[in-house]
């Protein structure tokens, strides 16, 4: 069975609506994972990973950490 990436999406929207949730970047902010049980490894990957973006003039993805 060949993955159709088209109708996952639609279906993603239709059920996002079914449901009722927002679709904006507040709603998306208060869903994400805020890190409080990150190990201390995990947390320095990130911020390692925040540094070079910085270093080669890229903005990093948002993380907490």
């Amino acid at each position: 069975m060949k993955f159709d990436f088209y109708a996952f999406v639609a279906e993603a929207e239709a059920y996002k609506q079914q449901m009722g949730l927002e679709d904006t970047p507040a709603a998306t902010e208060a869903l994400r994972n805020k890190g409080d049980n990150r190990t201390s490894q995990k947390r320095g990957m990130l911020a390692r990973l925040e540094r070079r973006a910085r270093e080669a003039g890229r903005q990093s993805l948002p993380g907490h950490y």
